[in-house]
Parts: structure tokens; sequence; C-alpha cells
């Protein structure tokens, strides 16, 4: 391909007077050509590397023209091979635009939740509106109502019927913005309702009877850290050797591993975005925690000796890894997590109820609730409120204790 060949408008880099222009090649009709000089706006001492890219860009907007041009004229001769992407949209099967929006957002969205939203697209959204054959044009608020009505009698809560609700609200709201649709069918449904959920805790004594039983297992480090600083799976998974500082004792949570497919195949992937800006935060190295950890650092070397080139290198510098050095998998966690209370005859609980357990516990011995806020890093400290205001109180007896002095007695 000759320089500035784009397509079928080609042209050449010419300098005159000191200035770049290129040459742009046109054909009429005939095929006859035509040269027309385009001045560039550059001075020769820009360099031709600048030039040069400048040319593309005017050469690809010729292309552009000459591509709508010939579009116009073919429309105007065969009008029945053209629909409007409008129409094209409406006429879409539902379920088959909702896959095409996930899969032009990829880029916007984490691997993890790129994953989960197609599993929920070909998983229940196709096994309802697949043999229904409703297009986006005739959906309409009852069929959602009818969806949400089969994820009921399926047995999910109202949290997980939410979620399918989040996906097709999000995917309309862009068809609305793009004018694919005039009328956005979520407003005509009854939305779902989410339950409020109340955690599991674990009491104190609970917490150090669990730690016992696990000391000797492959998860005893992310339980350690979700029952000391209340840390989310991903976020104990995430962790890594250089976010501990044992000279100033300090532990930053900037780091989250999440299952993600990778050819095919799930697997333990890292990711530096957490769930929001308020999760990345640093928190004091807590002694105990600070001697289990030198413990385990010293561990993760003796096994790098020991297994040689059996030893998975991949995941050097993650403290949550299995004596072979591979990392440990959210999944894996959870299912040894359950595990682990059935053999040691524990109340169940989920792992994600350490973290409830942690902020319970901080807010049975006085800590403020704004405190426990940057200790999860939850987003605002209504979070916190709202999951543990029902836990707090020790504040409803000051208040007591308050108003009695006030109002009680002479």
């Amino acid at each position: 391909m000759k320089e500035g060949q784009h397509g079928n408008i080609t042209g050449n880099l010419q300098i005159k007077n000191g200035k770049y222009y290129v040459l742009v090649n046109l054909y009429d009709y005939t095929g006859k050509r035509t040269i027309k000089w385009v001045a560039l706006g550059l001075d020769r001492k820009c360099g031709k590397k600048l030039a040069r890219a400048r040319m593309n860009e005017v050469l690809d907007e010729y292309n552009r023209s000459q591509e709508r041009l010939m579009r116009a004229v073919s429309k105007k001769k065969h009008p029945e091979l053209f629909i409007s992407e409008r129409d094209r949209v409406q006429s879409q099967p539902i379920t088959e635009y909702l896959r095409d929006w996930v899969i032009s957002s990829k880029n916007r969205l984490q691997a993890s939740t790129y994953d989960g939203y197609l599993k929920m697209i070909n998983g229940r959204i196709t096994e309802f509106f697949g043999k229904r054959n409703i297009t986006v044009g005739d959906l309409a608020g009852e069929d959602l109502n009818e969806f949400y009505d089969y994820l009921d009698k399926e047995g999910l809560c109202g949290t997980s019927v939410q979620r399918y609700h989040g996906i097709i609200h999000a995917a309309l709201r862009y068809a609305i913005k793009h004018e694919y649709i005039d009328d956005d069918p979520c407003t005509h449904c009854d939305r779902p309702k989410r339950e409020n959920y109340r955690a599991s805790f674990y009491s104190d004594d609970e917490v150090r009877t669990l730690l016992a039983a696990a000391k000797n297992s492959t998860i005893y480090i992310p339980v350690l850290l979700s029952a000391y600083y209340g840390l989310r799976r991903s976020e104990a998974l995430g962790v890594r050797w250089s976010s501990i500082d044992f000279r100033t004792k300090t532990l930053s949570v900037s780091h989250k591993v999440v299952e993600a497919n990778i050819d095919g195949r799930y697997q333990p992937k890292g990711y530096d975005k957490l769930k929001n800006k308020s999760s990345n935060r640093t928190l004091p190295l807590i002694p105990e925690v600070e001697s289990v950890l030198l413990t385990h650092k010293e561990h993760q070397a003796e096994n790098m000796r020991s297994f040689g080139e059996a030893y998975d290198h991949s995941f050097d510098g993650y403290v949550c890894t299995d004596e072979l050095g591979r990392l440990i998998s959210p999944n894996y966690l959870s299912r040894s997590f359950a595990k682990l209370l059935r053999q040691n005859g524990l109340r169940h609980i989920r792992f994600h109820d350490l973290r409830h357990t942690c902020a319970s516990l901080l807010l049975q011995n006085g800590i403020p609730m704004k405190a426990i806020q940057e200790w999860l890093g939850h987003s605002t400290f209504e979070v916190t409120a709202n999951t543990y205001a029902h836990l707090d109180y020790s504040s409803k007896e000051r208040s007591a204790r308050q108003i009695s002095a006030l109002l009680g007695g002479d």
C-alpha cells in the first residue's frame, strides 16, 4: 500500500513554500482523475511523522464523505435494501438486543460484571423470553411483570430479581438515549422489591473458635483478614505483600481478586479497581495479624524452595496462595469456608458474614458508626447506618439515660 492510501481515495505528502500539503487523488463517476491540493496547516519544521498523521485524517474524512455519497446513491436506487438503526433495534428479539448491549459495553464493565450479565441473559432471560419471540419494540411493562413472577417462582429473592431488572432497565435507557425507542417499559412495570437482609453474626467467642479451627487450613489467612478487618472476600484475596508495610505497621486495601472468564475457563484474576472510591483504605497493622503474616511469608518461601519447578510463580506477591503458590479463588474460599464450619460443628454463616461480624463487634464495644464506615470502606455513612443501626443498642441506652435525666424525677 502506497503512502497515504486509504480505501478508495489516496494521497501524497508535498511541501510547498515551507508548508505541508496533501495531494488528494479524486475520481468522478467516469473514472477521470483530478488532483486537489489540501493545506495541512503544518510547517515543515513539524516533521514528517506529524504531517503523515494529519494527512491520514484528511484522507479518512474524504473516504467517509465518499462512502456517505455512495450510500445515498444506492439508497435512492434500492431503498428496499436499507433499514434504519431504529427499525433494526425495534425488530430485534429482546434477548438478542440485551446480549448485543452487554457485548458493546464490555470495555466499561469489570470482567466479573460482564461475565455475570452474560450468564443472566443466556440463562433465565433467554429461558423466559426466547420462546416468546418478544422484540424490543413489542416489549411492555406486563411482559416484565410476568418475567419477574417467573423469577419469583424459580426461587430467586427480591434482591436477585432486582439485578435482572437493573440489566434490562440500563439496556432500555441506552435505547431511549439513542432514540431507538420512545418509551421505557420499565416505567410501566412493578419494580421488584429488595428484602431487608439481616446478616448472621458470630460472637467474639465464636470468632475465636473459628480462627482456631481454621489455623491449619489453606483459607486461614483470608478468614483472619476478614474477621479482623471486615474485608470483602475479593479484598481479602487481593491483599499483596506490597500492600503491607511492616515498618510503618499499615495494611492497604487497594486490590481485589475475582473470578474471570479467561479463554472459556473461570479463573481468579486481580484488579486494582475496587467497589468504590472509599474501598481504597489504609488500616493499622494489628499485632496478632502481623505475627501470622510474617510466619505465613516464611512458609511461602519454604514452599518455593521445597516444591522447586512444581511451584507456581504466576502469583508471586499475593498473600493468599496455597502451598504450590496458586492463588486462592473466590469460589474455592466460599466452598472451603462452608466445609470448615460443618467439619467443626460451627454455626453456619456465609463468608461475607465475617465482614458483618467485624462491624457488629466494633459497634457492641462502643466504636462510633462513622469510624466503622471508614474501617469497612463503605461508600457513604448511610450504607453503614442502614446496615447496622438495628445493632446499635448502646446508643439507645445512652439516649434513654439522657432523656431520663432531662425529664425524670425532681
